[in-house]
């Protein structure tokens, strides 16, 4: 069963070990440590549970990856930013798609958000499988936009809207 919950101290050396794998990074933001550290873990553990918007992704109870939305900023405050990862041992399992079903679900159902959007490197065409399954659409594509070691990245945009 997948689910979503806090993290625990217990995450550490499963946060290192997935975090460490170039292949879970890859795709995702260059703001994560590398290499990522037991200290870099204990930081994560105590900022995401202070955080409203931050989960651990679980299966049958073992953790296995991060999901998060990033509220906007003033006019934008009604739409936010997800975000997520899954460890590769756990990867086309169905994984990402639910947790980000639930996930999305929560936020419209337990915050004002009307808009939730993911920006997705052009080549990660498994994460942007996961959000067409989850009813986002394509807004956009944003032509080198992102640099990421040593290379520019075409980022597309996809985005799910409340309906009314």
């Amino acid at each position: 069963m997948i689910a979503l919950r806090e993290f625990k101290t217990s995450d550490v050396s499963s946060l290192v070990s997935h975090l460490n794998n170039p292949q879970v990074t890859q795709y995702i933001t260059a703001a994560i440590a590398q290499p990522y550290t037991i200290d870099d873990a204990l930081w994560w553990i105590e900022h995401s549970n202070s955080q409203p918007h931050i989960k651990a992704i679980t299966l049958d109870g073992e953790f296995v990856g991060c999901i998060s939305a990033q509220q906007g900023l003033f006019e934008y405050s009604r739409s936010a930013e997800l975000g997520y990862w899954i460890g590769q041992q756990h990867w086309n399992q169905g994984i990402a798609t639910k947790a980000v079903e639930l996930f999305s679900a929560t936020l419209f159902s337990t915050t004002d958000f009307k808009r939730l959007f993911v920006s997705v490197v052009a080549a990660n065409v498994s994460s942007i499988r996961v959000l067409e399954k989850n009813e986002f659409s394509l807004e956009g594509i944003l032509k080198q936009a992102s640099f990421k070691q040593g290379e520019f990245f075409d980022e597309h945009i996809l985005s799910k809207i409340l309906a009314d």
